[in-house]
């Protein structure tokens, strides 16, 4: 194994430590802000998995190959994508390291498919008629809590979307999703989440959570896989009635067959250092200000005074 692999052992393996790896490649700067929220709301479900109606919201920046893309970081805007979109219409414009999965196959991070083919096998009740989809480096995080979020859950309950899953891509989109599904579940929508960060998810406290100890940017199982693909979306989705109190992870049981992936993950990062970097100094201000630090303190005391 490579020296110095942000890594810890418990109980049960708790995968990479994200926040630390993302720290290490980035020095000198100051550490990466990650929010750390209080008791997240939560709205329990209308009816069964097999009756509710699912919407995605996938963080990878997923649009139209004929559209530009979006922004690389802190684009405050969100892309409806009809349910019956071919794949190949389709691409991410993230630009994280891991964003190749999605390159191979956008169902790894963006399942449309695979939810429409749980609907048609009556796993799930029906799927919206549209997905959103966003890219989630976002550094402005009241703007994404206060008008970006509350924008994104007045469409999927327009929608009539009673169930919303959220799937985030790097470290960063880890913290926007998770602080996005406590708006929408603040808007009367049970959300569930994926994560492959369990470090950044504990201490953001999306409602309900499924870890996937994958690779990130495999975010729902691997390229061209869709019988795994599916299996892991269902077993997310089931969170929305078994999910044990609000803020809770479960494991979710797949190994990825690959015993060295983590050497590797962590070596990528490094590799491409600079463009974390990059993306990590739209952090300050023209002044040199760490303006995301603050951020991260307004919406952790949005959360303790009950507003998220």
């Amino acid at each position: 194994m490579l020296q110095g692999i942000p890594k810890t052992k418990t109980l049960r393996d708790i995968g990479i430590r994200y926040i630390e790896l993302v720290n290490e490649i980035t020095a000198p700067l100051p550490p990466l802000p990650i929010a750390e929220m209080s008791s997240p709301p939560w709205t329990p479900p209308s009816s069964p998995l097999e009756e509710a109606t699912v919407m995605l919201v996938s963080s990878a920046g997923v649009h139209f190959r004929s559209d530009p893309p979006f922004a690389p970081v802190d684009d405050l805007s969100f892309r409806c994508i009809p349910v019956d979109t071919p794949a190949a219409l389709l691409r991410p414009s993230h630009p994280s390291p891991i964003r190749r999965p999605g390159l191979i196959d956008i169902n790894v991070v963006h399942p449309a498919e695979r939810l429409s083919e749980l609907a048609a096998g009556g796993r799930i009740g029906a799927v919206a008629d549209h997905h959103q989809s966003m890219l989630g480096a976002i550094k402005s995080l009241v703007q994404l809590v206060t008008e970006l979020g509350p924008a994104m859950a007045a469409d999927a309950v327009a929608s009539g979307a009673t169930v919303v899953m959220l799937v985030p891509l790097c470290p960063a989109c880890h913290q926007t999703i998770g602080l996005l599904a406590r708006v929408f579940e603040r808007a009367g929508l049970t959300t569930v989440t994926v994560t492959g960060a369990r470090d950044i998810t504990e201490r953001v406290r999306p409602p309900r959570a499924g870890w996937l100890d994958f690779p990130l940017g495999n975010s729902v199982g691997r390229p061209n896989e869709p019988d795994e693909q599916r299996a892991i979306c269902l077993d997310v989705l089931g969170l929305a009635t078994s999910a044990a109190s609000p803020g809770a992870i479960a494991n979710l049981s797949y190994q990825w067959p690959d015993p060295t992936w983590e050497d590797r993950i962590v070596q990528q990062y490094r590799d491409e250092a600079d463009t974390v970097v990059s993306q990590r100094r739209h952090e300050f201000d023209a002044s040199g200000a760490h303006f995301a630090a603050d951020e991260v303190a307004a919406v952790e005391s949005m959360g303790r005074r009950g507003l998220l």
